[in-house]
């Protein structure tokens, strides 16, 4: 059984090596490490110490291209790149600026495989990617948005579809629209993937729990079942989704075995750690317990601490990290 967290709380490895402590304390094994676009243009030497640490206290490491060019992870990175690079960002179906960098691009992907590079030269061992998407609002995200809000048809993007399809890119998120930006996710990953393993890493996908065209790929299978992704998983984050717990997460866990288990790929689910209410707390390890009971054997949280350095934390997050270590105990005890 493989149990870890996210971490990106500080670039001390003085301070770093008390938490690694302190994860492997809460029956961690492995530990995913952001490595933003600010760590790579200053952090890249220390990242190399703290993944060596990291590995030195037994923990798998894996690496996190987290915001880079606002396509992976969350929305708490910025991009230097985006900022730099306007004419590669993502426009929308009705032609407005979206702040994030066209999957189409060729300057990104190159740009991508020089992150690649720097995240092998720190000795991980699995790049982590996470949560590959289109630009889309909070509206989209939780079910409630317009289905003509979606990106991308920039210049280049409209004349590849014309290529392709024979006609204009049309405002609605038709069908051959759908198999467009697809084909766009998938042709990337296949293009990073090979060149991660070509470095010697392998490769663990995250998307984001719903299968909205909108917002990433039309169905889960077509990342998983790329040839050099080697672990797929999903995080169904009940709690900010406002989602019923045990449907929502055990759905989510059974989607996800189901696919990699027709696929052969390692299955990983993420555990909600993060903008947990007080009094909910118990609720963190449920989740894992449920992930563990539908067979899932990869589970991790983020993030480490409850989110204790950020305004998204826990409103107890120590009690969240308490629990959280506890239930990786329980279901580690029970695996192995």
């Amino acid at each position: 059984m493989k149990t870890g967290v996210a971490y990106f709380e500080t670039r001390n490895p003085k301070h770093v090596l008390t938490d690694l402590k302190d994860m492997v304390d809460k029956n961690c094994n492995f530990v995913v490490h952001t490595y933003s676009e600010y760590d790579l243009n200053f952090n890249s030497l220390v990242m190399r110490d703290i993944v060596k640490l990291s590995q030195e206290m037994g923990l798998e490491v894996y690496i996190n291209p987290w915001g880079l060019g606002r396509v992976f992870g969350g929305p708490e990175p910025y991009s230097h790149y985006v900022a730099e690079h306007p004419e590669e960002c993502q426009r929308t179906a009705d032609g407005r600026h979206a702040p994030i960098i066209c999957m189409n691009s060729e300057p990104f992907r190159q740009y991508m495989k020089f992150w690649i590079d720097s995240a092998a030269e720190t000795g991980a061992e699995v790049v982590f990617w996470d949560e590959p998407h289109f630009h889309y609002t909070l509206d989209v995200l939780m079910g409630t948005g317009k289905d003509d809000e979606w990106a991308c048809a920039c210049g280049m993007c409209r004349d590849i579809f014309k290529e392709r399809f024979g006609r204009e890119m049309p405002k609605v998120l038709d069908e051959e629209v759908i198999q467009f930006r697809d084909d766009t996710i998938t042709d990337m990953f296949i293009d990073l993937t090979a060149y991660t393993k070509q470095k010697g890493m392998k490769n663990a996908v995250c998307v984001l729990p719903e299968e909205n065209p909108i917002v990433g790929v039309s169905k889960w299978e077509l990342l998983a079942e790329i040839p050099h992704v080697d672990i797929f998983g999903t995080d169904p984050y009940w709690m900010i989704f406002n989602k019923p717990l045990d449907d929502y997460v055990r759905s989510s866990t059974r989607r996800v075995l189901d696919i990699c288990n027709e696929k052969g790929k390692e299955a990983q689910m993420w555990v909600q750690a993060f903008m947990i209410f007080e009094g909910r707390e118990a609720e963190v390890g449920q989740a894992v317990q449920i992930m563990a009971e539908e067979g899932c054997k990869n589970i991790a949280a983020w993030a480490y601490n409850g989110f204790a350095f950020m305004n998204h934390k826990c409103q107890d997050h120590e009690k969240v990290w308490e629990i959280l270590g506890e239930a990786f105990g329980e279901v580690r005890g029970k695996v192995g």
